[in-house]
């Protein structure tokens, strides 16, 4: 197996730092870890449990610019304000966003790399989204196993695991002193030809025990109790801070605006949330989920059974950030064992 020492990683990390931007956790206040560009290796966290947000705003931003379009007025034509009419305007110029650097995320956990994975079935399913996709390809996504999950992390009932590689391009796992490196795409295997691996006989690090929630049948079980009264019930002590929304790792709500300037135009994607009372609401005013429990539970039918139903997964990886950040302990995983026991 390949190993890398600390030193010879943070030369890797060096290495990818003259073209790259390099993302990675990064300590603030109050010991708060995030993922955000780094300018130096020692900038980088490397022992923490797992950020309070996932890396997705890489690939998903909380506020984007999307496209700019500009069209300039023609005053001099014909049917101008002179005469009386509107000013022509040329043939509008649309650009869209482009990513001009290539990226590496750094230290994100496997439970964060499966909900990107997640997040692509709908990103790239036809029609694809262009800006994700170009973040997608240029960005390379290096994996950090867990060694200490969370109390609340539940990733192994949902299709992952501490030491899980699926969706990362190279998965490191620490040793104590150094880590085990695991080339796994091609992006990877390239970027590895420039870190000082040796191959060393070693013995696997334990696996962490993480708790077990019983999630096999979840889909049917929400379908079967989809117009039970629990939804309301649940949804009596719900603040709709939106909190849980903001955190996860495979929420993509969004709204769309668009922000004149003169002869500029920018179309802005922002996060938001199902939960949000207006979320919904057509242009003529009907809201087709008025209610605080038909949108609380459209949060979760979406992870556990719209999503599943479309694209074969269930929209949730287990990493208990919702669970953490909700000021009146509303808990997925106590959603996901009460649908079992309603109605069966």
């Amino acid at each position: 197996m390949l190993v890398i020492g600390d030193q010879g990683l943070k030369a890797w990390l060096n290495w990818l730092l003259i073209d790259r931007t390099v993302i990675a956790p990064v300590s603030g206040p109050n010991g708060l870890i995030l993922f955000q560009p780094v300018q130096k290796v020692d900038e980088i966290a490397m022992n923490f449990q797992n950020a309070a947000l996932s890396p997705k705003d890489w690939f998903f931003a909380r506020s984007e610019v999307l496209f700019t379009v500009t069209s300039k007025a023609n005053v001099h034509s014909e049917g101008s304000e002179k005469s009386g009419g509107s000013p022509a305007f040329s043939t509008p110029t649309i650009v869209p966003a482009k990513i001009e650097r290539e990226a590496v995320i750094f230290g994100i956990r496997p439970c964060d790399a499966h909900g990107i994975a997640l997040m692509d079935k709908p990103f790239l399913a036809s029609p694809e989204d262009t800006l994700w996709k170009e973040k997608r390809d240029k960005t390379a996504l290096v994996g950090l196993a867990c060694t200490k999950p969370c109390a609340e992390c539940f990733c192994t009932s949902m299709g992952s695991g501490p030491h899980d590689s699926t969706g990362m391009d190279i998965m490191l796992t620490p040793l104590g002193q150094g880590f085990a490196v695991q080339g796994i795409t091609e992006k990877g295997k390239k970027l590895l030809s420039q870190a000082g691996t040796q191959e060393r006989d070693f013995s696997p690090p334990k696996l962490p025990e993480v708790k077990v929630v019983n999630s096999k049948g979840v889909t049917e079980a929400v379908r079967r109790n989809f117009n039970h009264a629990y939804w309301d019930r649940l949804a009596d002590r719900c603040l709709h801070c939106n909190a849980c929304a903001y955190v996860c790792p495979t929420c993509y709500c969004f709204d769309i605006r668009d922000y004149q300037e003169g002869e500029r135009t920018e179309r802005v994607r922002s996060w938001e949330s199902c939960q949000s009372p207006g979320f919904i609401r057509a242009a003529g005013g009907h809201n087709p989920r008025p209610a605080k429990g038909a949108r609380l539970r459209q949060r979760f039918a979406h992870k556990l059974l719209y999503f599943a139903d479309i694209f074969g997964a269930v929209k949730c990886t287990g990493c208990g950030r919702c669970v953490k950040a909700c000021p009146v302990n509303i808990d997925i995983r106590e959603v996901i064992n009460d649908m079992a026991k309603l109605g069966s």
